[in-house]
């Protein structure tokens, strides 16, 4: 013990000595950039104090780092600073412009399949970048500004900022407080106290955690149900389903023009301008449409190695399975797990319109030589999904020009196939994934809010032979083509509540639940529920806040 104090006395007289030195140029621009960074985490409520810390930590751990670099080589200190400056950069504009994070999700967006075309990235991006990591290493490089710190206070600084944040977070997360979890969602690189960690800390100290009527836990036990269910077909009907992404119904809605295709069709099926996707993104949309599940289910049906949906007990049933994709549906493993064994045409590299004329042309081509067993196809446009070809400036003229498009491709496709006479036994489904939002509340894209330009979609049905009017939502389109198919029972009463997942890896960390007095939104963070801002600017009553956090904690936890 004696040796480990003399060494601890001599680490701490030694460390008296050594100053840390940095640049002044490369702290200014980190604390700048930091600050712009974790503004909008900065709320006039006591959890801003968690965000002043974080960021503190954020930047005495900068220059501790740079220090440690710049001992070893100066070039390499130059470099991280670069390297943070470009990162910093980038998680700017990425909150600024869609209100998401540089964290896992958005990551893993960029290693999905042909990521480039469906989420608009482009070379001119990368060497923008690039140029701003070039000219903030050449300013720190060439101008040696110089400030000293002594090293043990900067390495107390960065512990006791880092503690104090973490325990102010899990403090504030014990007492239930509303405000740290919606400010936390616009922090920056921050993992905080699980709320049973906090609970745990904090409990022998001050008591029991104190009541909150809507913050309920998550149990995190949600698992598919539907999925690998065995349809016994008794009616050999065909399926079509036409989904084009990003395609929202509010403008259809306020031009008619723009979509005259779908509303003749309409005319002759059924037609909804009010349909819900539930989800405002396209692996959680798509998972609510081919499982009839919400999207708490989907990453244990990804992972589960099993068929889901129903393109695969149709696939079971004997149908045969096919799909013309715009764009890659082995994004987020979407076809290993919702259509198995489907024969599968990816339109060739190009602009969207490109890809989508081909899905028109391959979709009939395949459906012609089907033969006589029953078929169940997909046909998935890319539709007014960004970036709009040679327009790729995202305003509301160029994406309604490609809801057009769109509409005048389906409406090409469908008469060439009713020519040939391939849907005199088929039910025709067309709808979207998600929705989209151009600039309408200063955010570009789809994936961080849920309001009805992101969720609300159009829905078509033709040659539906059970009633079809009491349809709300992509949850419900399963058990339609169940019901044509005399595979079950016609569920046909409408849910009195509606609920929206909001866009996140695997799980969603946003809900809405909807009902007819009002709308209530919540946040999910490591499986604690609190009340969110409403997307619609009204403030629900405490009843509403009540009755709507149980309901979805059923939900989450399947005992709907």
């Amino acid at each position: 013990m004696e040796i480990f104090a003399y060494i601890s006395r001599w680490v701490g007289n030694e460390l008296k000595q050594v100053q840390a030195s940095a640049n002044r140029f490369e702290a200014f621009t980190i604390l700048f950039l930091l600050a712009v960074a974790l503004w909008p985490s900065m709320t006039p409520k006591f959890a801003v104090l968690v965000p002043l810390l974080h960021g503190l930590f954020l930047f005495c751990a900068f220059v501790l780092v740079r220090h440690g670099l710049a001992m070893i080589r100066p070039i390499t200190a130059h470099i991280f600073f670069a390297l943070c400056v470009s990162i910093l950069a980038i998680e700017i504009a990425i909150h600024h412009y869609t209100s998401l994070h540089l964290n896992r999700f958005v990551l893993s967006l960029a290693f999905q399949p042909q990521a480039q075309d469906q989420i608009g990235l482009s070379s001119t991006l990368l060497y923008l970048l690039a140029l701003i990591a070039g000219l903030a290493y050449l300013a720190a490089r060439f101008m040696p500004w110089r400030f000293h710190l002594p090293l043990r206070r900067l390495i107390i600084a960065t512990v006791l900022s880092l503690v104090a944040a973490q325990a102010l977070y899990g403090f504030l997360l014990y007492q239930r407080d509303t405000g740290l979890l919606n400010s936390q969602r616009d922090l920056v690189f921050f993992t905080g106290l699980h709320h049973y960690h906090a609970e745990r800390l904090f409990t022998p100290l001050f008591g029991p955690r104190p009541s909150n009527p809507y913050a309920q836990s998550y149990n995190g036990t949600a698992s598919p149900r539907t999925g690998g269910d065995t349809w016994t077909v008794t009616r050999k009907r065909n399926l079509l389903l036409v989904v084009a992404d990003s395609t929202r119904s509010g403008d259809i809605k306020d031009d008619p023009s723009l979509a005259p295709n779908l509303l003749g069709l309409g005319k002759r099926g059924f037609l909804s301008l009010n349909h819900s996707s539930v989800a405002n993104c396209t692996h959680f949309g798509m998972h609510t449409l081919l499982s009839g599940e919400l999207a708490t289910t989907f990453g244990p049906a990804r992972h589960s190695k099993r068929a889901h949906g129903l393109f695969a007990a149709l696939a079971e049933a004997g149908h045969m399975v096919s799909t013309t994709e715009a764009q890659s549906l082995d994004w987020y493993d979407l076809a290993t797990t919702y259509l198995p064994g489907a024969v599968r045409d990816l339109a060739p590299a190009g602009n969207n319109s490109a890809r989508d004329d081909y899905v028109v042309a391959q979709t009939v081509h395949r459906l012609k030589h089907m033969g006589n067993e029953p078929w169940a196809h997909l046909a998935y446009f890319s539709g007014p999904h960004f970036p709009y070809d040679d327009q790729e400036i995202a305003n509301i003229n160029t994406y309604r020009a490609a809801i057009q498009a769109t509409d005048r491709r389906i409406g090409q496709m469908l008469r060439e196939l009713a020519a040939s006479g391939l849907l005199t036994n088929t039910l025709v489904i067309i709808t979207s994934d998600h929705g989209e939002e151009i600039l309408d509340n200063g955010t570009l894209g789809h994936g961080n809010t849920l309001n009805d330009a992101q969720t609300k979609v159009p829905l078509v049905i033709l040659g539906a032979s059970v009633p079809t009017d009491w349809i709300r939502s992509h949850r419900d389109i399963l058990p339609l083509v169940r019901a044509e198919m005399g595979a079950g029972p016609l569920r046909a009463l409408p849910r009195a509540t509606e609920v929206q997942t909001g866009c996140d890896y695997e799980f969603p960390q946003s809900f809405a639940i909807i009902e007819t007095d009002g709308r209530v939104d919540f946040r999910l963070q490591d499986g604690l529920l609190a009340l969110a801002p409403s997307t619609n600017g009204t403030t629900p009553t405490e009843a509403q806040v009540r009755r709507a956090s149980f309901k979805l904690i059923q939900l989450l936890n399947q005992k709907e």
